[in-house]
């Protein structure tokens, strides 16, 4: 028997009907006839996935990646890329329109590389084999490659399944724009000196076996650059994930911002303080907040290291900032996928920057604080970024500003 694809939901999941019940499709694509295999039921839905293709869409294509079907890292790399970018910009639409009453501002959707694009993996291990886990499973994918990730990080992934990992639950691998290496690992090692030698390939490896924290070789940083500056990256900060996106969506922001030289700019979620740098150059001050503590180390290395004299960091939470900065014409928000918070958004709003401008990598939690924010803010514009290809995700930058 088969069904046909009405439209896709959030996750690029096909959605149908069966025996009156809603069912979520992966792998299908709108107006397609798949003959399925039902893998869940829950109380109001079913869960399938297609296993034959009676009437195959236009925007089909054959994914590269020999895990696709198993692994949990990719949810659309059957689209074509066209397909894809007009998924993300219409589900943003839509989001925002339910859950915000946002609607016809959504400007443009910018592409980026849609694959090798990733400096950063975060890889499970189990019982010594490494991959990805299963989509919604604990089962592991063992891997050799991974389309999304930069070529020095695949090739790091296929010397680390000749290496004996007991011990080891979690490893993380950092890239430069040099090919520079950091490797972060989770667990515990008998011979952590072997490891060393048999990654002699690997600039930096830090080790971390529940009680402390070690650098076997090299630093627990490395230096990664964004346009015409350089930045400290601990082994634990944030860095945007996305090698070609990242400058991009700055000078995106940059083009928002319109500064004159004349601003002060707060800059909330500051991480290393790459935007609030990157911006420093056309304000008169930035002052960047940040909770995590090597964050903030690592920003005030890079206001240093890039000769950067009207900017300020300070580690502090964002829920818990009073109002003590003053004449703040533009404030920069970039949360993490939790989003700001009725707090933050209180503390924000009492500072009454004339501008905002929030970048976000999760569009529910995004229109969860813009239907707050917008009570004092008009919503005047949002570009998307295509920082996350093959996956369902997308970034925004919403441009408010004061009423």
């Amino acid at each position: 028997m088969s069904f046909k694809i009405n439209r896709l939901d959030d996750f690029g999941r096909g959605i149908t009907f069966v025996d009156g019940k809603i069912c979520f499709v992966n792998n299908a694509l709108i107006d397609e006839e798949v003959e399925l295999d039902v893998t869940g039921e829950k109380n109001k839905y079913f869960e399938a996935v297609s296993t034959k293709i009676i009437n195959e869409s236009d925007k089909r294509v054959n994914p590269i990646c020999k895990y696709y079907d198993l692994c949990g890292g990719c949810n659309i790399m059957h689209m074509s890329y066209a397909a894809e970018l007009e998924f993300k910009k219409g589900k943003v639409e839509r989001i925002l329109k339910k859950y915000a009453k946002i609607e016809n501002v959504v400007k443009e959707i910018i592409p980026t590389k849609r694959e090798n694009y990733r400096n950063k993996v975060t890889l499970k291990v189990k019982d010594g084999v490494i991959g990805y886990f299963q989509n919604k499973s604990y089962d592991l994918v063992n891997i050799d490659n991974c389309y999304l990730c930069d070529d020095k990080i695949n090739e790091i992934i296929k010397k680390l399944n000749k290496i004996n990992l007991n011990g080891i639950n979690e490893i993380v691998i950092r890239c430069n724009h040099q090919k520079e290496v950091l490797l972060y690992l989770i667990g515990a090692l008998e011979d952590e000196e072997s490891l060393v030698n048999e990654l002699s390939i690997v600039d930096n490896i830090i080790i971390n076996n529940y009680k402390s924290i070690s650098v076997l070789k090299g630093n627990d940083y490395f230096y990664d650059t964004i346009g015409e500056f350089s930045f400290r990256v601990s082994y634990n900060s944030f860095f945007q994930v996305n090698n070609y996106g990242v400058e991009v969506l700055y000078k995106k922001i940059k083009e928002y911002a319109k500064l004159t030289g004349n601003e002060k700019v707060l800059d909330l979620y500051c991480g290393t303080g790459t935007i609030g740098i990157y911006l420093a150059s056309d304000a008169k001050e930035v002052f960047g907040i940040e909770i995590n503590k090597n964050a903030i180390s690592d920003a005030n290395c890079n206001k240093e290291l890039n000769n950067i004299n009207n900017i300020e960091f300070l580690c502090d939470d964002i829920s818990k900032i009073k109002n003590n900065y003053k004449d703040i014409d533009l404030i920069i928000l970039d949360p993490p996928r939790s989003g700001l918070g009725i707090e933050a958004i209180s503390n924000v709003l009492s500072i009454n920057p004339k501008m905002i401008i929030y970048v976000s990598c999760e569009t529910l939690t995004l229109a969860r604080d813009l239907n707050v924010i917008k009570e004092k803010y008009n919503v005047k514009e949002i570009s998307l970024i295509d920082m996350f290809p093959n996956t369902y995700h997308c970034e925004s930058i919403v441009v408010l500003e004061r009423k």
